[in-house]
């Protein structure tokens, strides 16, 4: 016989219910601390039980320290969908209460237990790199936002003088010359130089126009912010930051890279064209071994790309896409194919994928 230890979660405590698969209640709802100690102590009673299940909802981050303790303890810990607890209904009582939650995830997890799909495999294993690429790339957002914001304070036409801003070139410059009058007065073969050497070439007169043109613009720039002024120290620290970013964003492609290039799945969506190492490797450890898929709108559901869809009698809407699902892989999924109707714009206008959603608008 099967046994549920099921959780309801919260910041530095639970609720928690032991139940078997009858229902039937072995423990009462019970606060516990998130500590070793209680942790240990409930572990000595249930897990003389056979075939135990412990059962939580995904709770931001508040969960994992309760699946990490369980699962090293060599018991089977599934992690279920909030909304998929929200919706499951056994009963018609709507009272909410932490008690009742307790029971509500277990429920559903008996209630659907043919359906779930536990996170353990190899892809979804590289899944904290994944989210942690996510984090930095929101991080980065926010910086070039703020880096963009002080050249405005600091000298307004640095734009007029690099093509790219956040280029490594540009960022190098910037942070080592913040205002125009740290290099205004520079002699015009120190700059060449200095851009020869961070640009990585050899021919430094390549640079004579650009210095040139620089000085021009930075002599008649409305800029009434001193070099020593506060703006000018944030935009160099915000500098030292994005380049901190950089670094360890590309860390982390690499290692993804490096952890799933040898596996069959990575050859094979490789190999789709929009999908270059790094999506691949990206869209692995989102989504997982998508052979667990049984046919292909499992998957469709899974990303979120699946049409809402209302019937009534004879009248059927089709509306948007649900957006319910996995919400990174559904943005690795929109990346790729943008990469491939731009390209096939220009290089194959043959393309199945292009003609489609050239059709499409088209039509609109």
């Amino acid at each position: 016989m099967e046994h549920i230890l099921s959780f309801d979660i919260a910041k530095g405590k639970s609720v928690y219910c032991f139940v078997d698969e009858n229902k039937n209640i072995i423990i009462e709802p019970t606060l516990i601390n998130h500590n070793k100690k209680e942790f240990d102590a409930l572990f000595n009673v249930v897990h003389k039980f056979d075939h135990l299940t412990v059962i939580m909802e995904s709770t931001s981050v508040y969960h994992l320290p309760i699946e990490n303790y369980f699962r090293s303890k060599g018991i089977e810990t599934i992690v279920m969908n909030p909304k998929l607890v929200k919706q499951f209904k056994d009963t018609l009582n709507k009272s909410k209460t932490d008690k009742i939650d307790c029971f509500k995830i277990a429920r559903c997890y008996l209630g659907t237990i043919d359906t779930l799909y536990q996170k353990n495999d190899a892809y979804f294993m590289l899944n904290p790199l994944a989210r942690q690429y996510w984090s930095l790339i929101e991080g980065q957002t926010r910086l070039k936002n703020r880096y963009r914001q002080l050249i405005e304070i600091v000298f307004p036409k640095f734009n007029l003088i690099f093509d790219d801003i956040y280029s490594d070139l540009t960022l190098n410059f910037i942070h080592d010359f913040p205002h125009p009058v740290l290099f205004i007065n520079r002699r015009t073969d120190y700059l060449m130089n200095y851009l020869k050497e961070k640009n990585g070439t050899t021919k430094a007169y390549r640079f004579r126009n650009k210095v040139l043109k620089m000085k021009e613009i930075a002599s008649n720039s409305l800029c009434y912010v001193g070099f020593d002024s506060f703006q000018v120290q944030n935009l160099v620290q915000v500098i030292e930051m994005i380049q901190y970013h950089k670094q360890e964003i590309n860390k982390l492609k690499e290692q993804l890279i490096s952890n799933l290039k040898d596996t069959k799945l990575f050859k094979i969506i490789n190999s789709i064209p929009g999908f270059g190492e790094f999506s691949t490797a990206l869209f692995l450890a989102e989504v997982g071994n998508i052979t667990r898929f049984d046919n292909k709108y499992q998957f469709i559901s899974f990303i979120g790309i699946d049409s809402v869809t209302s019937q009534s009698g004879t009248s059927t809407y089709h509306g948007p896409i649900s957006k319910t699902g996995c919400k990174f892989g559904r943005t690795i999924l929109f990346n790729v194919v943008t990469t491939l109707i731009q390209i096939s714009a220009h290089t194959d206008k043959n393309n199945p994928v292009y003609l489609f959603f050239r059709k499409k608008t088209i039509r609109r």
